[in-house]
């Protein structure tokens, strides 16, 4: 019978813990949706306010453009790397800045700075928020 009981317990504090788990997720999506603001700028281009903030304690933005059925481009617009070197004379920063970004999957011009990748639908989310992470990463390296 004792360890009937135990075998009870344990399987009462088990799914209690799933519980905790299914509402700390919940409150995290919750979280993440309320403070996350979407700016439509036509009905094919989006500004995205993240959660993440920069070395500077700023907003990080996101920009979408619907570039074709279930194609999308996720850029920075080029704000990341303006925002360290405005007159992008600093050429370590910029290498620096190229191999962090390619080696995280994204694309980079180095003639205007912007960061981007092109996705769909489906891996859009992912993308806006890989990037953002991105741009914070981006913003540490001076």
């Amino acid at each position: 019978m004792q360890k009937q009981n135990k075998v009870l317990l344990k399987t009462m504090a088990k799914i209690k813990n799933e519980q905790v788990s299914i509402n700390l997720q919940k409150e995290l999506a919750e979280w993440v949706a309320t403070n996350t603001h979407i700016l439509n700028f036509d009905p094919d281009t989006f500004e995205i306010e993240t959660i993440f903030k920069d070395s500077f304690g700023e907003s990080v933005y996101c920009f979408v453009e619907k570039i074709e059925f279930d194609k999308y481009k996720v850029t920075d617009d080029g704000r990341t790397l303006f925002k360290l070197d405005p007159s992008a004379s600093d050429e370590d920063l910029i290498a620096a800045s190229e191999d962090l970004i390619t080696a995280s999957g994204f694309s980079f011009n180095v003639e205007n700075g912007v960061i981007s990748c092109e996705c769909n639908e489906q891996t859009l989310a992912e993308n806006i928020m890989q990037l953002g992470q991105l741009e914070v990463n981006v913003s540490y390296l001076n």
